[in-house]
């Protein structure tokens, strides 16, 4: 269990941290207009702590009705949220560079690197060289590689084949 999923459960079960004058609590999202919420009869909860304008941001949009973890620092109004039980979307901000996530497919692109989550699988390139060729390339040389021996060239045995065949089968299921 993650760090914030054991903070998340704590503080369900009411054991409300104070430490330092930074209090948690849970709560429920009745709302997300922006880059804040509404969780219970608390308004304005900012989604970042940070709210500078920064090149780079990575902001969690929960859905509505799901549980959060909110914060806030003693003394002071303002609430952020830390965790979430249930995500609507992601947005990052790299740079210039901005990014939304949705339930489904989800591709990044900086350039010539692509991330892309799709249909139950992944697929990472960069330019014309993407993870699955290389690593299909890889176990295809493997199966008909020649080994040099004292006693002369060598082949990798068949059961030897059989698991290359079977990495190579399991990258497919994985990558797109």
């Amino acid at each position: 269990m993650s760090e914030i999923d054991q903070l998340l459960v704590q503080v369900i079960k009411g054991n409300t941290k104070q430490t330092k004058g930074f209090v948690l609590f849970v709560g429920t999202v009745k709302a997300v207009e922006g880059d804040t919420c509404t969780v219970d009869d608390y308004e304005d909860i900012r989604l970042n702590a940070i709210i500078e304008e920064t090149d780079s941001q990575f902001t969690v949009y929960p859905k509505v009705g799901s549980k959060v973890v909110i914060g806030r620092l003693k003394n002071i109004n303002s609430m952020f949220v830390i965790g979430v039980s249930d995500i609507e979307k992601l947005i990052i901000k790299m740079g210039n560079q901005l990014f939304e996530f949705k339930e489904g497919n989800v591709t990044i692109s900086i350039g010539d690197q692509v991330f892309e989550m799709k249909s139950g699988k992944f697929k990472i390139t960069n330019g014309d060289v993407s993870l699955k060729s290389i690593l299909n390339d890889g176990f295809d040389q493997l199966g008909k590689a020649i080994i040099m021996t004292p006693s002369g060239p060598g082949k990798f045995s068949a059961a030897d084949k059989l698991v290359f065949a079977d990495l190579k089968d399991k990258t497919n299921q994985l990558l797109s």
